[in-house]
């Protein structure tokens, strides 16, 4: 069975070819959406949400699978739809140096451009809104027009809100969790695989200070998607030999880490070949090297062992030392330090030639090493 969690294809018939192949390969297939796939390239094309329409509607025509299943007995596979808000990033903003002004994500992300929410004033009209953090203590309240809330929270939360509520479509969600409940009441060990293509924790990307666009965690996650995941870590406990992983996608590092909620959170990203080149120890996970010949996707899980991937009981030899990717080794050596704000080198280089005043530009060109780029030959 294979996993397929976003970012597929701008256009639909490309979508298309590329679930076909799979479905050559694999028996099962599951897939989600990703922001690249609800693009709208051209100015007679459908909007993002009817295209999310159309491109379920191919999936069900093809065979590949939307919803949750009971793939085995007592294990589940459950796509889990989603989109970012800015809400997400809750960490402090780091300190750009001066002469550098750094832009928001609308003025950076093509998502801003090419997505189009038609109905975004609608949603806002009929959506609850939640007010304050996400602690058991938020009050909420419900919106009847568009002006309540309006001021403290992003559109994108507002189109999350929509794209998450398509998980409740039928029942499906409800139904998968109470298929899990079952399982538990009948004493089984139960596994579930949960998957979406944006990131449900902030712990899943490395802190600001590291990242060349340091907004980036404005445009890549969602509370309210871990608001529905923690609906099935709930119900598991993850007590005895019950066994929880998610895998999502989106931000193009190789990752395979247990946070506190011992959840294993997985990415196997594809990348560009360019990507592969110029940061490959930022990408590998486990055995997964994608533009190596004959190179194979991530093995997840293994019903025979009832492991995942990076368990002891998943290594093809107990003697070879599972990589879980290099900054998933990185947060397990050291503990996340949101407050420091002070720029890695090789971010304060980047900001300061991409978004630096036209003095700080010159300076940086003429000082700058045209082979002294972050990731390259072995470089972080």
């Amino acid at each position: 069975m294979l996993i397929v969690a976003g970012d597929v294809a701008e256009k639909i018939e490309d979508l298309e070819r590329c679930l076909r192949l799979c479905l050559k390969k694999f028996d099962i297939v599951f897939y989600t959406f990703g922001n690249h796939d609800v693009w709208c390239t051209e100015d007679a094309e459908i909007c993002s949400r009817e295209k999310i329409d159309e491109v379920f509607k191919l999936c069900e025509r093809l065979g590949v699978k939307t919803h949750p299943e009971e793939i085995a007995n007592a294990v589940f596979i459950a796509p889990v739809h989603s989109w970012y808000e800015q809400e997400f990033d809750t960490e402090e903003d780091v300190e750009a140096p001066e002469g550098v002004s750094i832009p928001p994500p609308d003025k950076v992300m093509t998502d801003y451009r090419l997505c189009k929410w038609p109905k975004l004033d609608q949603w806002k009209k009929e959506m609850t809104i939640k007010i304050g953090s996400n602690s058991n203590n938020s009050s909420s309240i419900t919106s009847t027009s568009a002006s309540e809330g309006k001021s403290s929270m992003s559109d994108d939360y507002y189109i999350s809100k929509a794209i998450d509520a398509l998980n409740d479509e039928d029942g499906k969600f409800e139904q998968f969790l109470d298929n899990v409940k079952r399982a538990k009441a009948e004493g089984k060990d139960v596994t579930v695989i949960t998957f979406s293509h944006f990131l449900p924790r902030i712990e899943l990307i490395p802190e600001k200070r590291f990242l060349l666009y340091p907004k980036l965690t404005q445009a890549v996650g969602s509370n309210i998607l871990n608001e529905r995941l923690e609906r099935v870590s709930s119900i598991l406990h993850l007590s005895g030999k019950d066994l929880h992983t998610h895998a999502f996608g989106h931000t193009h590092f190789g990752w395979n880490l247990v946070l506190e909620n011992n959840v294993r959170y997985v990415q196997s990203c594809l990348a560009t070949p360019k990507e592969w080149v110029r940061r490959p120890r930022s990408l590998v996970v486990g055995e997964f090297f994608s533009n190596a010949p004959g190179n194979a996707p991530l093995l997840l899980y293994d019903a025979e062992t009832n492991a995942f991937s990076g368990d002891e009981n998943s290594s093809p030899s107990k003697n070879a030392e599972y990589n879980p990717g290099l900054w998933a080794k990185y947060y397990e050596e050291n503990a996340r330090d949101p407050s420091n704000k002070m720029l890695a080198p090789w971010v304060l280089s980047y900001v300061s030639r991409v978004w630096g005043s036209r003095e700080l530009k010159k300076s940086m060109m003429m000082a700058s090493n045209a082979d002294d780029l972050p990731g390259k030959s072995g470089k972080v």
